[in-house]
């Protein structure tokens, strides 16, 4: 854009502002312009105002009373639906969670099965009360009857774990022999005897003592019998389990047949 020049005392031109040009040309045009620009900054002015309130006013105040309604009620649509789908969701948490326990509660209660099955089986060292007996047989008086006797009233008086002459007695187990010679398992043992027996003492003590019992039928053939009853003791010993030929575990696809 071009700026007028005027002459200046020295003869060179002078550069006139556009602002000041334009402010001259606006006082010199007509009264009726002088208005009409007012009008139009007027106009502009209030599109500014209210274009700002606009802007910081609440988007809900333009919305009418049905539109209210109309929102609210959505709203309330989805507060019940996130509600119940956090019902649904603390069921299933209540579910897993419990499933969870039942399935710590059958492990559990299957380790413990087996470990009672191991010791029941002579399969692992034991430890607590019970009753050790020490049987003398200087004249090799006793037979296999005796033991077979013996054993049998301490598995009736609820022993859970015994030893002979350190040796892991079984289900298994059988004796053979008399006169001294006594095989347990295939092992020979001799006099004196030590049986250890875990369990409840007193019960067991009683059984071994009862009239005609084996206790007094050892006694009847000349052996000394000694028993004592012991709050803790140790059967270290294991006794060897054999592997089934036949028998096999029951499969859940054997349970669904």
């Amino acid at each position: 854009m071009s700026e007028d020049t005027t002459p200046t005392r020295t003869g060179h031109p002078r550069k006139i502002p556009f602002l000041t040009r334009l402010s001259e040309a606006i006082f010199a045009a007509p009264r009726a312009i002088h208005l009409l620009l007012l009008l139009i900054c007027v106009l502009l002015g209030f599109a500014l105002v209210t274009q700002v309130r606009a802007q910081r006013s609440d988007p809900l105040e333009s919305l009418s009373e049905e539109d209210l309604v109309v929102l609210l009620s959505e709203l309330n649509a989805q507060e019940n639906a996130l509600r119940l789908e956090r019902a649904n969701l603390q069921v299933k948490v209540a579910e897993l969670e419990s499933a969870a326990n039942e399935q710590e509660a059958q492990a559990e209660a299957a380790q413990a099965a087996e470990l009672q099955a191991r010791i029941n089986a002579g399969a692992v060292p034991v430890h607590g009360p019970g009753v050790i007996m020490r049987v003398s047989d200087p004249e090799g008086a006793l037979s296999a009857t005796e033991f077979v006797m013996t054993l049998g009233e301490l598995r009736n008086a609820g022993a859970e774990a015994i030893e002979l002459n350190g040796i892991r007695l079984s289900t298994r187990s059988a004796f053979v022999g008399a006169g001294g010679q006594i095989l347990v398992d295939g092992t020979p043992i001799s006099s004196p005897y030590d049986w250890r027996a875990i369990g409840a003492s007193q019960t067991i003590s009683t059984a071994l003592e009862i009239q005609a019992g084996s206790a007094a039928q050892m006694r009847a053939k000349g052996a000394q019998v000694s028993i004592m009853e012991n709050p803790d003791f140790r059967i270290e010993s294991v006794a060897t389990v054999p592997q089934p030929q036949f028998a096999s575990p029951m499969t859940e696809d054997l349970h669904s047949e």
